[in-house]
């Protein structure tokens, strides 16, 4: 059985001309990371659909990433084959103009900064709240990301799916797409995306998007090695960081991760952590937030890997 699953990984390997055994810690903010059997990057949809195409009929199973932002991998890394998407790029532009707005088509790729540059050049406001979020347009609208008054679900009028399922790409109108907090559901992965944004004054959407950076930068940790907020808010009441913060935990570490000083819903990676150090960290801030005010934090960051 191994020696077949080995066969399958070379053959893949070979026609692609994949990296092998890539250290998954040099693709996620978090830096952290065991090897991926294969790691693929492709450069466009179509060698997307030829790699997935491959690994279905050899067996292998697929994990697939965007920026890298918003995940915690294994240390033992992950079997069969990783797919990056943040190759996936093309000119951004706008596709539709009317009462209600325009409309820009972006691939799923596209840094989720280059877009919110974009809209403020072309004065389209809707993006101006997501300043200072990390990662790709597809991974934001994958973790329907957004702050306490605004999240990606807001402006996305339709995305192109490759359907996972039959392989086939397919549209999915606004109106059809299951968003909750943090979280979308849907059968495929992302390709592109258009989103819907209404004309304002350059100058305002500006300094929107500014106000916005300038409080995120001075809250939270943006330069450390980190997935970004590692908790769920829960639905009511305090914010996780604030239910961490007064539980005593700012600065509270397991070798190289760290609660962050700065804001407590982040944990840091000050060196070289471990996921182990990272998850016995997690979970001693769940018991002891859990201890103090009866609310189990739920996990924002996705763990992959075995």
């Amino acid at each position: 059985m191994v020696e077949k699953e080995n066969t399958a990984v070379s053959t893949l390997a070979q026609e692609f001309k994949l990296l092998v055994d890539e250290p998954m810690k040099k693709y996620t903010s978090f830096k952290i990371g065991g090897p991926a059997d294969l790691l693929a990057m492709p450069k466009d949809k179509l060698e997307l659909k030829k790699l997935l195409e491959k690994a279905s009929s050899l067996g292998i199973p697929v994990t697939i990433f965007g920026g890298g932002t918003n995940v915690l991998i294994t240390d033992k890394g992950i079997r069969g084959l990783v797919v990056i998407t943040k190759y996936l790029k093309s000119k951004i532009h706008i596709t539709r103009a009317d009462l209600q707005g325009k409309t820009i088509y972006v691939e799923a790729g596209e840094r989720l900064s280059s877009v919110c540059q974009f809209a403020i050049r072309h004065s389209l406001s809707g993006l101006e709240y997501a300043a200072g979020i990390p990662g790709t347009v597809g991974g934001a609208i994958m973790m329907n990301a957004g702050t306490k008054s605004w999240k990606m679900s807001d402006i996305v009028e339709s995305i192109d799916i490759l359907n996972k399922n039959t392989l086939a790409f397919e549209t999915m109108g606004g109106k059809d797409l299951d968003f909750s907090y943090r979280r979308l559901n849907h059968p495929g992965i992302i390709v592109s995306a258009t989103l819907l944004l209404k004309e304002k004054p350059r100058k305002q959407i500006e300094e929107c998007f500014k106000e916005n950076l300038a409080i995120k930068n001075a809250a939270q940790p943006v330069s450390a090695a980190s997935a970004g907020c590692f908790f769920k808010n829960p639905t009511l009441g305090k914010s996780a960081g604030e239910l961490i913060e007064k539980s005593g935990l700012k600065g509270m570490r397991i070798n190289d991760a760290m609660v962050s000083l700065k804001h407590a819903n982040f944990i840091v990676n000050t060196h070289n952590a471990s996921c182990e150090d990272i998850l016995l960290l997690k979970q001693h801030i769940q018991e002891i937030v859990f201890k103090k005010y009866q609310i189990k934090l739920e996990t924002e960051v996705r763990l992959e890997g075995e």
